[in-house]
């Protein structure tokens, strides 16, 4: 239905959101998504407080997940105990103003198409674009948006499905025309869903503080989910995930971190070819040790 003002006017309902990608992967099995989107007018707001934490420790260089130190004493802790605390800022402030979802696809599954993907970075690229449209849907529909204009930032350095020398990657071309294709096929289909115009950008992380936020919302997941991590600074980093998520399967008022619509995980395909949202974390916690965090 058209919204009319007091005039008799249509009104169309705009939205401005800057979306940060990254992505992971660890093994042969699984390949993670991150996404985290941001209003425009939050941007400078949420750089404020990722920077306040970095002033607090004196520490401005690159927090990158894999670089994370074993541990968060001492002068060389201070890029974890930074890391720990973008965190906890996320759960507790943070999460009001920027939105992650994350995907996790599990190449092992038996109904993972490897056949209909001629490269490997196709799938990459179309696993993006569906967390794009799960993301829109899970964020912004609900604010009932007619419009919206998304800037999509991506890792100029890192973007580790981009192919070996010599070969041409789509990615540029390919989001920010299925963004446009998907709102299309969904208003025609009926759905409520907002027209997307996307442009996509390159940065590089180490000059963008929410590309390393989501890197490091991404690497932790990755960390829950493989399990293997040795260094305990990764290890609680990735605990905070697993309760967050065990958090989620409750209802949304009885919910401790309150990330209802916030913060969203989602794993593709199960054995049917559908999403699902059980996600298998590997690394075990200990829900007495995690409320002294």
């Amino acid at each position: 239905m058209k919204k009319i003002d007091l005039w008799g006017n249509i009104v169309i309902k705009k939205g401005n959101y800057f979306v940060f990608h990254d992505e992971s992967i660890p093994n042969k099995r699984w390949f993670l998504i991150g996404l985290l989107f941001v209003k425009d007018v939050y941007i400078n707001n949420v750089l404020r407080t990722l920077h306040y934490y970095r002033e607090k420790e004196n520490y401005f260089g690159e927090i990158h997940f894999s670089k994370l130190p074993k541990n968060f004493d001492g002068r060389w802790g201070a890029k974890a105990r930074t890391a720990r605390m973008w965190l906890k800022a996320y759960e507790a402030i943070l999460c009001e103003q920027a939105f992650f979802i994350g995907l996790v696809v599990d190449r092992h599954s038996p109904a993972y198409e490897h056949k209909r993907f001629s490269k490997h970075y196709h799938a990459y690229n179309r696993f993006t674009a569906m967390t794009l449209k799960a993301g829109i849907s899970w964020f912004l529909v609900p604010q009932d948006y007619d419009e919206v204009e998304i800037t999509f930032i991506s890792d100029a350095k890192d973007r580790l499905s981009r192919p070996d020398e010599g070969m041409i990657d789509n990615f540029e071309e390919y989001i920010p025309y299925r963004a446009l294709l998907d709102s299309f096929l969904s208003w025609k289909k009926g759905k409520k869903y907002p027209f997307i115009r996307l442009n996509l950008k390159l940065e590089d992380s180490k000059n963008n503080d929410l590309l390393q936020l989501c890197d490091l919302l991404l690497g932790a997941i990755q960390t829950a989910i493989v399990g293997e991590a040795s260094r305990p600074t990764k290890r609680e980093l990735g605990s905070m995930i697993v309760q967050w998520c065990k958090d989620l399967h409750n209802p949304p008022w009885e919910q401790e971190y309150k990330l209802h619509r916030k913060f969203n995980l989602w794993a593709f395909p199960n054995h049917k070819g559908e999403p699902y949202n059980d996600i298998p974390f590997s690394l075990k916690i200990n829900d007495k040790q995690l409320k002294i965090f």
